[in-house]
């Protein structure tokens, strides 16, 4: 019982967030409603790559390349920091007392849950220019910091709701695709600041009451196949619009009793990018390449260069192996999909500073599923 107390303690502490240090860097994190860890193995481009779930909060108009239909049962994402599970080791082994703590002053603390379930993608909905999807998205992200003051404010974010796209695939060899997705949200967020003597006594359960709301929004997307063929390539321009009307999960009202501020919102944010590909290369019967520019709208005060992503993938067999570069920091990632499993594990670096280089985040993200 002793050691489950101190994991309860050590994961809620992952949930700290925005906190302001003498010493330290404060933090400023772009929080997004979504994250694959497919895409996080190839540098986070996914609005000219995505497929399947990766589509219900990128580009709606990728649907038209998923690969076939596909009954998508239970799908979980675990992600966390580096410094969040150095700090849990810390933790267990220390007895769960103050000096645990120390450690963590200045260092990013984050982890993630995420599950798709259940979801259905049908690629040729009542004709073949129509796809149809729909899912279940759960997820629940903290992102933190501990101050050196002993002070942490809870930046926790827990979403639950369906998503709905559809897209339609036009003009000759179907090389335009249109996509929108409606997505509905409830979304409870947390609140004040409280102090670390104040989370071990057990006495921070207030703070974790912030904001709560139901909300409805809309992303849309488009996707342009090209004719050009340098290098025996193929390319495609994507580009879309997520949470078109503000993303700030107010507009049904439905709030929790006792949170009764407003949920941390998710910017209208602009996307775009491209990415090029080639079937059998060398040992691959796949490869692509792709650079996108993301978070636009969503990156507030932040520099450019946190917008920039650059991937690569390539197929072998049933394995998929990725690289890129995420806002400036290496990723790379693996994936395994068979018939009815599928698995991928990734490591990237996430910047946590309004200016690439400030302050890294190197979190590692492993998700399975089973699908028919």
């Amino acid at each position: 019982m002793k050691n489950t107390n101190i994991l309860f303690k050590a994961i809620s502490l992952s949930a700290l967030a925005l906190t302001y240090s003498p010493s330290a860097k404060a933090i400023s994190p772009i929080i997004r409603s979504f994250d694959s860890v497919r895409a996080e193995g190839m540098g986070d481009v996914r609005y000219t790559t995505g497929i399947f779930e990766e589509n219900f909060f990128g580009n709606p108009a990728r649907m038209t390349e998923n690969p076939e239909n596909l009954f998508q049962l239970p799908k979980f994402t675990i992600e966390a920091g580096s410094s969040s599970i150095s700090e849990l080791k810390s933790l267990l082994g220390a007895g769960g007392g103050l000096s645990s703590f120390t450690g963590a002053i200045g260092e990013p603390l984050s982890a993630r849950f995420q599950m798709i379930f259940p979801a259905y993608y049908n690629n040729h909905f009542i004709t073949d220019q129509w796809t149809f999807a729909v899912g279940l998205v759960t997820g629940a992200q903290m992102v933190g910091q501990l101050s050196q003051t002993g002070n942490v404010t809870p930046n926790t974010i827990i979403d639950v709701g369906p998503a709905v796209t559809v897209a339609r695939r036009l003009l000759p060899e179907d090389r335009l695709s249109v996509g929108i997705t409606a997505h509905t949200e409830f979304r409870a967020t947390s609140g004040n600041a409280f102090s670390i003597i104040d989370f071990l006594n057990g006495k921070a359960s207030t703070a974790l009451k912030g904001g709560s709301g139901l909300g409805l929004d809309f992303d849309l997307g488009t996707t342009f196949l090209t004719h050009w063929g340098l290098g025996g390539f193929s390319y495609e321009l994507g580009a879309a619009m997520n949470n078109v009307l503000g993303g700030a999960y107010d507009n049904m009202g439905m709030r929790i009793a006792g949170w009764n501020g407003n949920p941390t919102p998710s910017p209208r944010s602009v996307n775009f990018g491209l990415s090029a590909r080639k079937s059998d290369l060398w040992k691959f019967k796949s490869f692509l390449i792709a650079l996108e520019f993301t978070d636009l709208g969503n990156n507030v005060n932040g520099s450019f260069f946190r917008t920039i992503h650059l991937g690569t993938e390539a197929q072998w067999h049933l394995i998929s192996v990725r690289a890129g570069m995420n806002q400036g920091y290496l990723s790379a990632g693996l994936g395994f999909n068979f018939k009815f499993f599928s698995i991928n594990l990734a490591t990237y670096g996430e910047e946590m500073g309004l200016n690439v280089g400030s302050l890294e985040d190197r979190r590692y993200a492993l998700d399975f599923g089973f699908q028919i």
